[in-house]
């Protein structure tokens, strides 16, 4: 029997239930247990077992972890969460010693991902399209003078995620007042914690990739194209199929060290794609490629089998739509 560990479940309800259905299914069965720091979680209470756990950022949290994996006998850990990510990444060794997987990319792919101005400096090395963007006033001055970009631009955190503190500027003296206001500091580097990003006066897509964790290549590509977000999150969506977007999608992740699940953003301007985020995790989009039979849980459990999946992109049907909405848990906590 398999078990699986889900750390920082929170509202991926759909999530962990798919999970129970793949590992349930499996010849000698399954099991998913889940953690989080708060009891208001509403997804720990679709595991089959569940643990509260102290934040990601106190001194005892990877002991609290590898306890439960002793006790619960885990197979493999993983993180939903982008700091959780960076976390498990580093120190994926004090796991991999006990024989138990960490499904988490690379920690170089995890940091670079998270640091949206470095990755865009990747995506142009390595000759992959991406909007002009700028990581400074001065930078933006000298970009706009020459043409390569002009208002509107959209502004966001460089380590930021969900899209908060992220939205639309459409004139010279927002874009002051913003940096006035927080855009002039980034201690790590000395840079600012804030982007300039051309404006994608366009469509936008999103894609959840499937990173083999044994031969590490995608193996499972499933696009969509975004109708509705919401905090972030794409609430609304319809599959769609794109030879040339495939191949793009190949091109950068053969840039990166990934592995396992993750979900990129991507525009469409003047019929031409570019990439904007990758985030190595399971994106919140991703139900509707589970629904078009796109199973992620299922190649994991093949991966722990020690089976190497076959490339499957694109095997699904177009023009599927998704359409969440809202639904609860109602019990009484344990004191």
């Amino acid at each position: 029997m398999k078990t699986i560990l889900i750390l920082s479940c929170g509202t991926r309800n759909k999530l962990v239930r798919f999970f129970k259905e793949t590992m349930g299914a499996l010849p000698g069965g399954g099991r998913v247990v889940v953690t989080d720091c708060s009891p208001w979680a509403p997804a720990l209470y679709e595991a089959d077992a569940w643990h509260l756990v102290p934040p990601i950022t106190a001194p005892g949290y990877l002991s609290c972890v590898q306890e439960i994996c002793q006790k619960e006998n885990v197979d493999a850990l993983l993180p939903l969460f982008e700091d959780e990510l960076d976390l498990l990444a580093q120190n994926r060794k004090l796991f991999e010693e006990q024989g138990r997987y960490v499904i988490v990319s690379a920690s170089e792919t995890v940091a670079l991902c998270r640091d949206k101005y470095r990755f865009y400096r990747h995506l142009l090395k390595h000759g992959l399209p991406a909007l002009p963007t700028c990581a400074s006033l001065e930078e933006f001055a000298r970009a706009r003078a020459s043409g390569q970009m002009d208002f509107p631009v959209f502004v966001k955190p460089v380590r930021g995620c969900g899209s908060a503190g992220a939205g639309r500027v459409e004139d010279e003296r927002l874009l002051q007042a913003l940096w006035e206001n927080g855009g002039n500091s980034r201690p790590e580097d000395g840079g600012s914690p804030f982007l300039i990003q051309q404006y994608a006066c366009g469509e936008e897509f999103g894609a959840d990739l499937y990173v083999d964790l044994i031969s590490r290549k995608p193996v499972a590509m499933f696009t969509k194209k975004k109708v509705r977000m919401r905090a972030g999150e794409t609430e609304k969506a319809v599959s769609v199929k794109d030879p040339a977007l495939f191949e793009l999608l190949r091109r950068t992740a053969a840039t990166l060290d990934l592995a396992g699940p993750v979900d990129v953003d991507i525009f469409r301007v003047d019929g031409r794609y570019y990439i904007s985020e990758i985030n190595p995790r399971f994106g919140g989009g991703y139900p509707l490629a589970y629904h078009c039979h796109v199973n992620f849980p299922a190649l994991i459990a093949n991966n722990l089998e020690g089976i190497t999946n076959e490339d499957r992109t694109g095997e699904y049907e177009e023009g599927m739509c998704m359409m969440k909405y809202s639904d609860e848990i109602v019990k009484k906590l344990e004191p």
